[in-house]
């Protein structure tokens, strides 16, 4: 125990990997996201909370802390929950112990592999080079103008400046409007309505009352909302990002006493709806807050579009035809 340890060493062992050696297998995988079954407390086989980023080194359990209150971190702090009556010393031995084993002789021992149904590629796609505040680009600042939360952008929002990751090729800097997620990295849409990610994607999460959380497919639904709303006490907001980070909500949401639901009136939309309410029946769905509209932003963008004077000249015309004027 008392041969030196290499911290560095331990950091760059991939976490699905050291899972797979203890025996831990993940329930599915989305794009970089491995889903388990915590194996860190008692919990329910039903939604999968464990999710490990192996790229990045990183894990959380979005069901809570087990004893040892840590719910994410990298390969150490997961050594730590792992093995809570361990030393710090001792874990670091055990990790180093878990990862050195003959793969062989593990019965239950399953290499990691990537999906088959899934392409992934080799590192992410956009590199960050700046951000500025909300204002300072023209066309940055139309284009939330034109999707009526300009005037509530400002503290979620911000101006991201970015370029292609290729050393070779299209070196110009783009722009767009971005919002951090989970991973602290950048998730944007451009004035033209093209949308990905700086790094790995996730959902976003604005932490307010944790016993009121209402949900959002988009930012720019979210902002609608509050423009909407005002409310004198903020609710925690979880904006998705992508319909397919849906699963991994789930399950921290089920001890929530308030999840109002606000998703798109398409297909998708609704078919996570029906999903959450049945794994969750006290949340409610209030897309009828912006019924005949596809989500929040649209009905924003239509409330806010000026009467059309020269339609309603045209109509008051077709009505005085054929009519005797008084004399």
């Amino acid at each position: 125990m008392t041969e030196f340890l290499d911290m560095s060493t331990l950091e760059n062992i991939s976490i699905v990997d050291f899972l797979s050696r203890l025996g831990h297998q993940p329930v599915r995988k989305i794009g970089r996201e491995h889903f388990y079954h915590s194996m860190l407390r008692e919990t329910k086989k039903d939604t999968p909370s464990f999710t490990v980023w192996d790229a990045g080194g990183k894990w959380i359990d979005r069901g809570g802390p087990g004893q040892t209150n840590i719910k994410g971190g990298g390969i150490v702090q997961l050594g730590l929950a792992y093995w809570p009556q361990l030393t710090f010393i001792q874990v670091l031995h055990k990790i180093k112990e878990v990862s050195n084993l003959d793969t062989s002789l593990l019965p239950e021992y399953i290499p990691p592999v990537k999906y088959a149904h899934e392409k992934e590629e080799e590192g992410y796609k956009f590199e960050l080079v700046n951000t500025r505040p909300i204002g300072s680009n023209y066309v940055l600042t139309q284009y939330l103008k034109s999707r009526g939360i300009l005037d509530v952008a400002a503290p979620y929002l911000s101006e991201v400046y970015y370029r292609h990751k290729s050393g070779a090729g299209d070196q110009r800097t783009f722009y767009a409007i971005g919002w951090q997620n989970e991973y602290g990295n950048w998730e944007f849409s451009n004035a033209k309505g093209f949308k990905s990610s700086i790094g790995a994607k996730g959902i976003s999460v604005i932490n307010g009352n944790p016993d009121h959380v209402v949900l959002f497919e988009g930012t720019f639904d979210f902002l609608s909302w509050l423009k909407e709303k005002q409310p004198q006490v903020m609710p925690t907001v979880i904006v998705l990002n992508s319909i397919v980070f849906l699963d991994k909500i789930i399950e921290p949401l089920s001890d929530v006493q308030m999840v109002d639901v606000y998703f798109d009136h398409d297909g998708p939309g609704r078919r996570c709806t029906a999903q959450l309410i049945n794994e969750i029946p006290h949340a409610i769905d209030r897309s009828y807050e912006y019924q005949g509209y596809k989500d929040y932003n649209e009905k924003i963008n239509k409330e806010m579009e000026p009467p059309n004077y020269a339609q309603k000249s045209e109509d008051q015309a077709t009505r005085n035809i054929g009519t005797t004027p008084k004399r």
